[in-house]
């Protein structure tokens, strides 16, 4: 099994499980799809694409969805971060000396 494959599946059961939070919250508070948008100022459209677990939704406006629904992003992280997720191991970034003294990273 290759590390993009298995990389790939973690990101997709986090965004299912990031999205059956947001869905299961919504319902506890007795809301609608297109009430929670209109709160929130995202469309009806993300609303559902977040809450399907679509993985490509911006973070910027997840987590404005979670925090109207009075998610905790604290709770949320420790929550991601309690499951024995190992990061893949990145490469050494190459470094160069600018000739006034500052060092630069080449990405």
């Amino acid at each position: 099994m290759d590390d993009e494959s298995t990389s790939n599946r973690r990101i997709m059961g986090m965004a299912h499980a990031f999205g059956s939070l947001v869905r299961n919250r919504r319902k506890a508070m007795m809301m609608r799809q297109d009430q929670l948008a209109l709160a929130t100022g995202v469309g009806r459209r993300f609303v559902i694409d977040l809450e399907a677990g679509k993985p490509s939704c911006q973070l910027g406006r997840s987590l404005l969805v979670a925090k109207a629904l009075g998610l905790d992003l604290a709770i949320l992280a420790s929550d991601a971060c309690s499951q024995s997720v190992t990061a893949p191991e990145l490469p050494d970034v190459a470094e160069e000396e600018e000739p006034d003294g500052y060092s630069i990273r080449i990405l």
